[in-house]
């Protein structure tokens, strides 16, 4: 904004440079540039006055995009925030805007907002409304290696607690962002998951609270308590399948190393994979279109389930 400049100021310039325009002619151009491009600014030159000064946002102007990465950047932020992550993308609005810009200027007659759309198969829970103040203090707290000390409302809980912890990393996972973290004097140093929507206010500490050694929030013991992993290695798992699964499962596997077999119409898939809940989530949520064989643990977690299921139909 250092370098604003009012109306009468442009129109000169530009007559300088053997460019004639009507000074109308130019304001309203430039409203016109307003509305298109959100890097393009302006306001009253003082509180009274009609004539306005007009700035180029430059962290903006100097960004360039061609319109398919502009697409890209609009699917991205538009699935964000539908997953939990609303207040973030609103913060970014003026970027937000400035991609849909690029994209009604590439194609001006059409409508993108009928093309192009974040969607899921999967009915997925409303996100759980987290304090915009709560998020940026820890990611604040998470920059500047700062502990913090946070008052957490426990699911069931009437009243929260306080609690001083060290912020180790965020995770943006189905609906909810959750904080990795080690609590002050805790005696188990593997962290723990707690969901940001449980926090009611966070501040940060002068306080030392030691990390784990070589932390990594990919490491299996952070993903122990964000994703409730149950092994520490890929077991191998090998699956029935009907028909429709066997050909889903072409087209996108479900693990890295996939195998698919067809032996006189009986179809199998042979893979590896970390056990964990959301394994288990999946499989279930097939219903009868497979059957697991493989490991036997998770063939009887399976059974068990489902027929804790049929029995809550077949009363």
């Amino acid at each position: 904004m250092e370098s604003a400049i009012d109306t009468k100021t442009i129109h000169e310039r530009l007559e300088n440079q053997g460019i004639s325009v009507d000074l109308r002619t130019l304001q309203r151009h430039l409203r016109e540039l307003e509305k298109r491009f959100p890097h393009v600014k302006s306001k009253p030159k003082s509180p009274k006055a009609k004539a306005r000064i007009w700035w180029a946002d430059r962290s903006l102007s100097r960004l360039s995009l061609l319109p398919t990465d502009a697409m890209n950047l609009v699917m991205i932020m538009d699935h964000a925030s539908r997953f939990g992550m609303a207040a973030q993308v609103t913060n970014l609005s003026a970027l937000h805007e400035y991609a849909r810009s690029l994209m009604r200027e590439a194609r001006p007659s059409q409508d993108w907002s009928k093309k192009v759309i974040s969607n899921t198969r999967f009915i997925t829970l409303r996100p759980g409304k987290v304090d915009p103040q709560v998020l940026e203090t820890l990611q604040k707290a998470l920059l500047d290696d700062y502990a913090i000390e946070a008052q957490y409302l426990k699911r069931g809980a009437r009243e929260a607690k306080s609690y001083r912890l060290l912020p180790l990393g965020l995770s943006y996972q189905d609906s909810n962002i959750y904080l990795s973290c080690v609590f002050a004097n805790q005696i188990d140093t593997r962290p723990v998951a707690l969901p940001l929507h449980r926090f009611i206010s966070v501040t940060t500490i002068p306080e030392t609270i030691a990390a784990p050694e070589n932390y990594d929030i990919n490491s299996v013991s952070a993903q122990r308590s964000l994703i409730s992993l149950a092994s520490d290695e890929p077991v191998p798992l090998r699956l029935l399948l009907s028909q429709e699964m066997y050909e889903r499962l072409a087209e996108n596997p479900l693990t890295a190393d996939q195998q698919l077999l067809d032996e006189n119409g009986c179809r199998t898939m042979v893979g590896s994979t970390h056990l964990s809940q959301g394994l288990e989530l999946w499989l279930l949520s097939q219903g009868d279109n497979l059957e697991v064989v493989e490991p036997s643990i998770l063939r009887e977690k399976m059974a068990a389930t489902a027929q804790k299921m049929a029995a809550l139909y077949l009363k």
